[in-house]
């Protein structure tokens, strides 16, 4: 088979729509990898009371600026515990670059065959959002 010059358009103007180029925000962006986190919840279910759930949220600066996380609360029930990302303590801004990661865990242990709700709120110099609140939800059952 023998291509001819008509095909090179063709082939040119397929190659330049295959990229996936963005443009990335100036600005110190933060992105989560959801907006709640939920402890077993899947198919009507929960957790056993007395045993613990583990949940992890990601966050990211998907923007060009370094994004400063300076503070990590929780506003919920003792049941559940918060534990911090690697290497940062209140007061300590942890510095995200672009399209760098950290993690935050929360564990759930009921007590009580009951509901928990909760929020967990992420305070940073994003542009998007400066305050981000994720919602907590566990649900305690008998084994």
């Amino acid at each position: 088979m023998q291509l001819r010059t008509r095909w090179l358009p063709i082939f040119f103007f397929a190659l330049a729509g295959c990229g996936n180029e963005t443009e990335i925000p100036k600005e110190p962006t933060l992105f989560t990898d959801r907006d709640e986190m939920a402890f077993n919840r899947e198919f009507g279910s929960g957790t056993y009371v007395g045993q613990t759930g583990y949940n992890s949220l990601v966050f990211e600066n998907r923007g060009e600026g370094t994004l400063q996380v300076t503070d990590i609360t929780m506003s919920a029930p003792s049941q559940f515990k918060l534990v911090l990302p690697e290497g940062f303590t209140p007061g300590t801004p942890l510095s995200l670059e672009t399209y760098k990661r950290a993690f935050v865990t929360v564990e759930f242990r009921p007590t009580d065959n009951v509901a928990y709700t909760g929020t967990l709120t992420i305070k940073s110099n994003a542009a998007n959002s400066p305050e981000k609140v994720i919602t907590l939800n566990g649900l305690g059952v008998d084994p």
